[in-house]
């Protein structure tokens, strides 16, 4: 039996999360696009969604979020979300079921609508999950969150942008007191060729994320690679599918992570590919 047959996944999608190649003549965007039903599908009940929260405006850019608060009686912890899509796509709204799935594990979670590629280059989305954190530090409370307790998370391209506010040590940084990492990117020069067809080329010029006259310059910059800056990072979790062509990101942290001392736990989900929260 195919992975597809045993969980129900369009073999399209399958595909999709285990090469990270579109179709041909095809774009990421429309194909995750007609999956929606699918992977936001059965969410799990929560006590409320505020969507469309406003955090700030800036250049013409609102800044918003989608709380994502828990049943039960709080003050619960709480989880700055950031959101994969390889810096170019998604969305809160894309990545509403597991928001859910996260608030019916007892998070509140603060879910960034942050500037994506290429209308808004690094580092717009950078400087806007750092606002996000400064902004929840100071109002998680409101929703029934506690600000003494705050986490850092992402999938994928999100991921990389939780794990670069502590590697660049952003204001709040040091206050917070895990990670969620699933299957992220965590040197972008590296993890380029694989992520090609999600930012349109592997080189200075096609790739869409950041300012190609910047490209050479930003090696190993922690907002963008923060791998080589994990000694400040608090207690963190990662997980990857065994069948994620990024699988090697993971690993490379969690090694590095190792070599530092941070407390960590590694997690490869059997058979799985990208995505597959």
């Amino acid at each position: 039996m195919t992975l597809s047959q045993a969980h129900g996944i369009p073999p399209a999608l399958l595909e999709f999360q285990t090469t990270l190649q579109p179709p041909p003549g095809d774009s990421a965007a429309r194909l995750l696009k007609g999956f929606d039903a699918y992977t936001n599908a059965d969410p799990p009940p929560v006590a409320a969604v505020h969507a469309g929260v406003p955090l700030r405006e800036e250049g013409g850019w609102r800044l918003g979020a989608d709380v994502t608060v828990p049943r039960g009686t709080g003050p619960f912890p709480a989880v700055v979300y950031l959101h994969g899509g390889g810096w170019v796509m998604g969305s809160p709204w894309t990545h509403r079921r597991l928001a859910a799935e996260l608030a019916a594990r007892g998070l509140l979670v603060v879910s960034v609508d942050y500037r994506r590629a290429p209308k808004h280059r690094f580092p717009g989305a950078v400087d806007d999950a750092a606002f996000a954190l400064r902004w929840a530090h100071r109002h998680v409370a409101e929703y029934g969150g506690d600000p003494d307790r705050l986490l850092v998370g992402g999938d994928s391209a999100g991921a990389n942008l939780a794990a670069a506010l502590l590697a660049a040590g952003v204001p709040g940084a040091t206050e917070v007191q895990a990670a969620l990492l699933f299957y992220g990117v965590f040197d972008y020069h590296r993890a380029l060729p694989t992520l090609s067809g999600l930012l349109g080329g592997d080189d200075a010029a096609s790739q869409l994320y950041l300012d190609p006259a910047d490209f050479d310059a930003l090696r190993g910059d922690p907002r963008l690679s923060p791998e080589a800056h994990v000694r400040g990072f608090p207690p963190t979790w990662i997980t990857v599918g065994e069948r994620d062509p990024l699988r090697p990101e993971s690993e490379a942290l969690a090694a590095r992570l190792a070599v530092a001392s941070v407390p960590h736990e590694m997690h490869v989900a059997a058979g799985a590919p990208h995505g597959y929260l």
